[in-house]
């Protein structure tokens, strides 16, 4: 069985894609997956509504551990004995891209990148902040609630905060709001919300700083290390890679 290593930041960029992606390619080819999150890639996945997919992916067995934070670092040795055919670093914040082509290694993510290099472990990087042809990085909201839709001030009732199941909508000033240190992406509110109020996922284009697309050129020169662009040409590689070893 072959195993391999993901690496979670905290961007919420393809989070959802990415999630339901690797539960397929596990699948497929049978893979044991490591999933060595930051603390905020942890917390992404879970106000994005994937932590139990992430769960399913990785459920505690031998190489199959969600290791969050400092407790990953426990692990890192793997990679210099070899026992991960390939690293997938995704999705990679502009800040993880920055500490990776400077040389710092102080979250989870990063030192394991470092350690993968080192050993000559094979590594693909989907970076957040890389511009598409129109100069704009796609990313996606968490749930939130539309003030312009919501009626609550109009009607002073609204049945998704009674059905909330982990109690983060709340009611404040007079206004329907997401607390998203409770939510964890369910949806479940949306059901109840006869006026579309409750917005998730909805995309959004940001453009990447000028910094940001310069670090993302000097990670692509860094040996061992494929850059990719969309989940696709992620997924794409990973397969090439899996297709060559087993």
């Amino acid at each position: 069985m072959t195993n391999i290593a993901w690496a979670v930041t905290g961007g919420g960029s393809y989070i959802r894609e990415l999630a339901e992606g690797f539960l397929r390619l596990k699948k497929k080819y049978s893979l044991k997956i490591t999933i060595f999150a930051s603390k905020w890639g942890y917390e992404v996945a879970r106000i994005y509504g994937v932590l139990h997919l992430l769960k399913e992916i990785s459920p505690g067995g031998y190489y199959e551990e969600l290791l969050v934070g400092d407790k990953g670092f426990y692990y890192i040795g793997r990679f210099n004995m070899k026992r991960y055919k390939l690293l997938v670093l995704a999705p990679a914040t502009a800040n993880t891209v920055a500490k990776i082509v400077y040389g710092i290694a102080d979250t989870l993510p990063t030192a394991v990148f470092a350690q993968a290099t080192k050993s000559d472990v094979p590594v693909i990087i989907l970076p957040t902040d890389l511009p598409g042809p129109d100069g704009y990085a796609v990313s996606y909201t968490p749930c939130y609630v539309d003030q312009s839709t919501c009626m609550y001030r109009i009607e002073e009732n609204c049945p998704p905060v009674s059905h909330c199941p982990v109690n983060a909508l709340e009611i404040v000033d007079g206004a329907v709001r997401i607390d998203l240190s409770k939510c964890i992406g369910c949806m479940e509110c949306t059901r109840y919300c006869k006026y579309n109020a409750i917005k998730c996922w909805e995309e959004i284009k940001v453009r990447p700083r000028k910094l940001d697309v310069e670090n993302i050129m000097k990670l692509k020169s860094i040996s061992g290390v494929k850059v990719v662009s969309s989940p696709n040409s992620l997924f794409s590689e990973i397969e090439k890679i899996l297709n060559e070893i087993t």
